[in-house]
């Protein structure tokens, strides 16, 4: 699947899933993040939180440097399959984070 390298290629090792809702009234963004470990296949999930654009890149790289406890982003960015989805339902971003909604 993702994880098969061809020349020239880098080798998928994590698919770092997003989905953002946007707070119409007040105008933020917020999103949660479900980041998979092709490997391992575990997932880790980012509790719903504000941020727009791509600042759900950072916060899921600072996760997977936490996790395997290196300060080194260069070593996971080039290895990540990024879906960003938008427009979703705020239950359906909460839950996505694993919070309950409240």
């Amino acid at each position: 699947m993702f994880n098969e390298s061809t020349k020239g290629e880098k080798m998928i090792k994590y698919i770092a899933h997003s989905k953002k809702w946007r707070d119409k009234i007040n105008g933020n963004t917020y999103f949660s993040v479900q980041i998979t470990d092709l490997k391992n296949n575990e997932t880790t999930k980012v509790p719903f939180q504000y941020g727009y654009g791509d600042h759900f890149k950072s916060i899921t790289l600072n996760q997977l440097c936490r996790k395997d406890n290196t300060s080194k982003f260069s070593l996971y960015h080039d290895f990540i399959k990024w879906i960003d989805e938008k427009d979703c339902k705020k239950k359906d971003v909460l839950n996505w984070g694993g919070n309950n909604e409240s």
